[in-house]
């Protein structure tokens, strides 16, 4: 009986911890604006949950974009990310797509670079810095269907706990 436990067990258990749980991320930072030539044109503050889940080949980020009148926005996109280190990128409003590639050992990504095209035209340059955890730094090139710079955003996040980000989403989304 002990034999057949232990083989049932040895069995089992690879199988059971096999599957990677998704490794989650906050994150509290700024995104200020600014125009072609570098005039500052505001900022929004930014709540993100980042969702890491390799079995699944998907980065979803979750954010609450708070703009300069203090209205809230709830916005997600996902990354599915290819064996190459490449993505795609959708949203679900379904509004925006495009793609890009990673760079760094795989769900430990340091950088990534991408293009994304909204339904409107509009076009998103965007280049990600994530060489540390508990930080983020990010540039996004808006330019218009007219292939004219509409704008730059520049944003830096900072890690926080998920208890802080619940109740600072909650906070939020209580308006």
């Amino acid at each position: 009986m002990r034999t057949t436990l232990a083989l049932v067990g040895a069995l089992l258990v690879p199988t059971l911890v096999g599957a990677a749980q998704p490794e989650k991320f906050y994150y509290l930072g700024e995104a200020k604006l600014s125009s072609p030539t570098g005039q500052p044109m505001g900022a929004q503050v930014i709540l993100v949950e980042k969702i890491h889940d390799p079995d699944h080949s998907l980065i979803l980020e979750r954010a609450i974009v708070v703009e300069q009148n203090g209205s809230a926005t709830e916005r997600a996109v996902r990354l599915t990310v290819k064996s190459d280190n490449t993505f795609t990128l959708t949203d679900d409003a379904a509004t925006v797509e495009g793609g890009g590639k990673l760079f760094g050992p795989p769900w430990h990504w340091t950088y990534f670079k991408g293009t994304f095209t909204a339904k409107n035209g509009v076009q998103i340059e965007d280049e990600n810095f994530m060489a540390d955890d508990s930080v983020g730094a990010a540039r996004k090139k808006i330019v218009g269907p007219d292939k004219k710079v509409l704008m730059y955003m520049d944003m830096t996040l900072k890690s926080v706990t998920p208890k802080t980000f619940e109740i600072l989403k909650a906070g939020l989304l209580k308006k």
